[in-house]
């Protein structure tokens, strides 16, 4: 039975348009050049034109949209499933990061004492812990999900390596989202490579060994 994705599709329309929305209440106070990139420590070292903030505000997410609504078609195989629910929570979540990023520079452009970054790493690791959680579940596809040679080619790899790596990745995203609460701005950004590579490597690493381990076990039975 098909389900009923209108309340996701209308969630996610939100979400597009939500950072425009805020673009035009807070433009009267917004400054020529709005910052739009950040350095270690959080503070702006890259601006936009007020004038282009439409293009982050409105074309990034939506064009995103529309790629997630396109992409199960780019599956040969037909394996990634754009009909679930799984899928329309990716597809939000994705439209929700990068709504959220143009929403952090345009409060941090009419707040400019708040600039520090906290804001924005707590978005970064709330956002791998929901992808974390939509990654126990995902079915086989070329995609989306943990992709190494091992999970394309043994879909009880794949479903193994998603189980435990995505519990990884939500724990990770967690304490990304904590630590920038506590940990000096200066600091965070490499403790957010270090907890992205060391995650990528587990993953990685945990699928060859899961491989490893199926196949001992075929060549036994």
């Amino acid at each position: 039975m098909k389900k009923n994705l209108l309340p996701w599709h209308l969630l996610t329309l939100v979400v597009v348009l939500a950072p425009s929305l805020y673009l035009a209440y807070l433009w009267p106070q917004l400054p020529a050049q709005v910052p739009t990139h950040f350095a270690a420590d959080g503070q702006a070292n890259g601006y936009t034109a007020r004038a282009n903030m439409w293009l982050l505000t409105l074309g990034v997410p939506l064009a995103m949209a529309l790629f997630f609504g396109i992409l199960p078609r780019l599956d040969p195989k037909r394996r990634l499933d754009g009909n679930s629910v799984n899928f329309q929570k990716l597809r939000l979540a994705v439209v929700l990061m990068l709504s959220g990023l143009p929403c952090y520079s345009l409060y941090v452009a009419v707040h400019p004492a708040s600039s520090g970054g906290r804001g924005l790493t707590v978005l970064v690791g709330l956002f791998f812990a929901y992808l974390g959680n939509y990654l126990t579940t995902v079915q086989p596809n070329y995609f989306v999900g943990i992709r190494t040679p091992w999970t394309l080619e043994n879909p009880v790899v794949w479903g193994r390596t998603h189980r435990v790596g995505g519990i990884v990745f939500c724990i990770s995203g967690l304490v990304i989202a904590g630590l920038g609460l506590i940990v000096p701005p200066a600091h965070i950004q490499l403790i957010i490579i270090t907890l992205i590579m060391l995650t990528a490597a587990f993953c990685y690493a945990y699928s060859y060994a899961v491989f490893q381990q199926e196949e001992r076990l075929r060549n036994m039975a």
